[in-house]
């Protein structure tokens, strides 16, 4: 048999033995996000953040659980973007106290270090720049993989790959909680990340409070927050047993996929503490082009978004009217024709670099 088809049959075993793990949809997720590849010319394994590469030679050498071990290391420094963060460090330095984090977590979670990872119990639980303000300037005795590879980007390229791992940590992060995985089967480092990656950024229990108290004021203005985070402004409607609730997300071209990732991820936190009875998750652009009727975490990871035309919210209106959800939210940049529609449920049109936009129903304009 080929000896590439043999390397990659065993890779494939590797990464399907995460899958099988115990409380490892994290870890799994994360994987299987990636691009996964050999490399004859590298001692042992990299990663610069998109790829993962191996040295067929050093990953064939190790036993099966071994390679396990590996896949889930280079896996964890994409996830803890490591790459990124030891850019303005001691690339050693920070490469020994990054592996010292990442195995002492590996080890405590059940799986087999091959004999050359670098390992310390007394750096379980610490986060990466804890440990590396421990170790001196020019570590001494076991040395690490050296597999952070810092890639010359353009800050522009160096943002866009930020925002696609911090994509892959959100669907990750959702996938555990769908599954059910026990605390601790995310390093805590990450966890603390991924809340404030998905943490609500503005008071919208006081805005969706005031539009069903009042109908006389329409319009609601906000500071700036950054579009990186668009989603994660969505309100967190505060009644038990919440009925029928329809978010409907502008696929024209204003709403990136990495907008809209981070925007299921506040999904997940208005399906788990308020329990609606469902939500009609809609991506429209000159008509609707997708309706996901969401009932649980799972479902969440189902939904495509597509589009990507211009704008009309005819169709949405007419969807609106004929469904009657108790409330809709709409996320926008209002620029579209205003039908003279009367609109028969509560709406809330959510406007981005649009301040002259009025409507029927409530508006909340934003600044990017």
């Amino acid at each position: 048999m080929d000896d590439l088809l043999i390397e990659q049959q065993a890779l494939m075993k590797a990464k399907v033995a995460i899958l099988a793990a115990p409380d490892s949809a994290f870890l799994a997720d994360v994987c299987f996000s990636l691009i996964h590849k050999f490399d004859e010319s590298i001692p042992t394994a990299c990663t610069n953040g998109v790829y993962v590469k191996y040295s067929p030679e050093f990953f064939m050498g190790l036993d099966t659980q071994e390679r396990v071990f590996l896949v889930l290391h280079e896996t964890l420094h994409v996830a803890f973007m490591h790459m990124v963060r030891c850019e303005d460090k001691n690339k050693q330095k920070y490469n020994q106290a990054a592996d010292y984090v990442i195995n002492a977590f590996l080890k405590k979670a059940g799986f087999k270090m091959p004999k050359e990872g670098l390992f310390d119990p007394q750096y379980d639980g610490m986060s990466t720049e804890e440990v590396y303000k421990l170790l001196p300037d020019n570590p001494t005795g076991p040395t690490a993989w050296d597999d952070l590879v810092s890639d010359t980007d353009t800050p522009e390229e160096s943002k866009e790959r930020t925002e696609a791992i911090n994509d892959i940590l959100i669907r990750a992060s959702m996938s555990a909680k769908a599954a059910g995985n026990k605390p601790g089967s995310i390093p805590k480092e990450l966890e603390i990340y991924i809340d404030k990656l998905v943490e609500p950024k503005l008071p919208w229990h006081r805005i969706i409070n005031k539009y069903f108290s009042s109908l006389t004021k329409n319009d609601y203005s906000f500071k700036k927050p950054n579009k990186r985070f668009l989603p994660n402004y969505l309100p967190s409607l505060y009644s038990e047993g919440l009925g029928h609730i329809a978010i409907a997300v502008d696929s024209s071209g204003s709403v990136s996929d990495a907008d809209f990732n981070s925007f299921v991820s506040e999904i997940i936190y208005l399906l788990n503490k308020y329990k609606p009875t469902n939500i009609s998750l809609i991506t429209f652009d000159t008509e609707i082009k997708s309706i996901n009727e969401i009932k649980n975490n799972n479902e969440l990871k189902k939904v495509k978004f597509v589009g990507r035309g211009g704008t009309d919210v005819l169709d949405l209106l007419n969807w609106v009217n004929k469904n009657k959800p108790i409330l809709t939210l709409v996320f926008t940049d209002g620029e579209f024709h205003k039908h003279d529609l009367v609109i028969k449920s509560p709406i809330v049109w959510i406007i981005h670099n649009n301040k002259q936009f009025t409507y029927k129903g409530k508006v909340v304009h934003y600044d990017l």
